[in-house]
């Protein structure tokens, strides 16, 4: 039976759903460096779209997400962020906690589902 995401939106044949898809794409990153160049940006978005962010997280998140979209490099976010992300600095978590409320009614115009892993290009193009 296809899968439709109820967080996002997405449309998959059988056996497959935004987590199995997810799964796949990090392993392809983690595999081949040139689909890697792209994961300040697979893992906030798959985040953010099924809202596994506590409120905190969430928001934090979604402005880094925009600081990458403005072209910050991710060595240097991770140069300028380090205290402010800090486990031992911040008083929230980023994924424990209350939820942003309502971000299941959010239409997203683009999912996990619409990335395409035939080449590199493709792959970093849909990401991006």
């Amino acid at each position: 039976m296809a899968y439709t995401c109820p967080q996002c939106g997405a449309a998959f044949p059988p056996g497959e759903t935004c987590e199995t898809r997810f799964h796949l794409l990090l392993a392809r990153e983690f595999e081949d460096p040139a689909y890697g160049i792209v994961h300040q940006f697979t893992v906030p978005c798959y985040m953010l779209q099924h809202n596994l962010y506590s409120r905190a997280g969430w928001l934090e998140s979604r402005a880094l997400l925009a600081r990458f979209v403005q072209g910050l490099p991710p060595d240097i976010a991770r140069q300028q962020l380090h205290r402010q992300v800090d486990s031992g600095q911040r008083a929230w978590n980023f994924t424990r906690g209350d939820k942003l409320a309502a971000v299941d009614r959010i239409a997203w115009t683009r999912t996990i589902a619409d990335v395409r892993l035939d080449t590199t290009e493709h792959y970093c193009a849909d990401v991006r």
